[in-house]
């Protein structure tokens, strides 16, 4: 019985650990993102439901700080997200991040879903995914052009 229990055990945490997101460098998250800034969230509505009854929320923020993009400070910004799903932003009215945006139609989304918005502390220090990191990190992260992993190389022909 304790070896059938250890099996299940195995198997629950490699079926857990296959739903995690992928996560990005930091020059790969600011490179796939339209727009980085620091923002502060104003409103939260939720808009309805998707086929499968997945809540889908619309969230307006304020850019305050835009870092990256061709958006101006005091600009707002509807971002769409979608509660109860894993790994997926769950923002604080009133509260402020920083964002790290893909545009999608007349909206954005988060880019890497949760890993592109990082609550700012009082203090000013970057919590969830960004803890550790500094602006300083954030400005050369965006600066930065990440190696295309993906380019083929042509076949030398001799």
């Amino acid at each position: 019985m304790k070896k059938f229990m250890l099996l299940i055990s195995l198997v629950l945490i490699t079926l857990g650990g296959q739903a995690m997101i992928q996560t990005l460098s930091l020059s790969e998250l600011a490179a796939n993102s339209d727009i980085v800034a620091f923002a502060s969230v104003i409103a939260i509505k939720n808009t309805g439901k998707t086929p499968q009854g997945v809540d889908v929320v619309a969230n307006l923020v304020r850019l305050e700080e835009p870092l990256k993009g061709s958006l101006a400070a005091g600009e707002k910004v509807k971002i769409k997200t979608f509660a109860g799903v894993e790994d997926n932003v769950d923002f604080k009215e009133g509260q402020r991040y920083l964002l790290f945006l893909k545009k999608h139609e007349d909206y954005y989304l988060v880019t890497n879903q949760v890993q592109g918005s990082w609550p700012v502390e009082n203090d000013g220090r970057f919590a969830g995914m960004g803890t550790g990191k500094t602006l300083e990190d954030v400005k050369s992260a965006i600066e930065t052009k990440p190696l295309n992993v993906e380019q083929k190389i042509p076949d030398l022909q001799l």
